[in-house]
């Protein structure tokens, strides 16, 4: 995907320390860029291109997949305020666990709306929550696969443009992604069904 030639890229060692997240990437980094360059940034190859990419498949898999569910006023606020605060932690913290650490509460938020289903005290799909599971367990083993920073742990530099942990976490939580979309189409034909209960 290098449609033109970018700058001089550099290594690790002279890259802003914001940008040094990853000790085990080490090359391929683009310099501090104005707008028109990190847009020109889109075609030439560096390390954070399959990240670029990735990103933006998420537009796409939105507009292709999403459903508008009736959700609870007070639920979809929760997840909402939790949402925002995981995102303002994600983007202060100074380490990869500090990062992951920040979604910790809407994880928590989602396990607590699972044990009410399960224990009998919620509703839903008995299908969609096994899908909503395995969608959990692969943002958390993205997320952990990023901090952990396999596989360019093992052989730095070889993964430092393609199949680096950030790229793996990705991949996984657009399959994540898909999984949430099954669930809530299973919750959804199950609605059209359900009659709450009397009392």
């Amino acid at each position: 995907m290098a449609l033109h030639r970018g700058p001089r890229l550099l290594d690790f060692t002279k890259t802003p320390p914001h940008l040094q997240f990853n000790k085990y990437v080490l090359t391929g980094y683009r310099p501090v860029s104005t707008t028109p360059d990190c847009l020109r940034s889109l075609f030439y190859m560096h390390n954070e291109l399959g990240n670029i990419y990735s990103h933006g498949a998420l537009p796409i898999i939105y507009i292709t997949l999403l459903c508008y569910p009736a959700v609870q006023q007070a639920a979809m606020l929760a997840y909402i305020l939790l949402s925002a605060y995981g995102i303002y932690c994600a983007t202060t913290a100074h380490t990869n666990f500090l990062r992951l650490r920040a979604f910790v509460w809407q994880a928590l938020f989602r396990v607590s709306l699972f044990l009410f289903r399960v224990y009998g005290k919620g509703v839903g799909s008995p299908d969609s929550l096994r899908l909503f599971v395995i969608m959990d367990a692969l943002a958390v083993l993205g997320g952990l696969v990023n901090v952990i920073q396999i596989p360019e742990r093992f052989s730095p530099g070889l993964f430092d443009n393609w199949g680096n942990s950030h790229q793996i976490m990705h991949v996984m939580v657009v399959c994540s992604i898909v999984y949430l979309h099954w669930g809530t189409m299973e919750d959804l034909a199950w609605i059209k069904t359900f009659q709450c209960p009397a009392g």
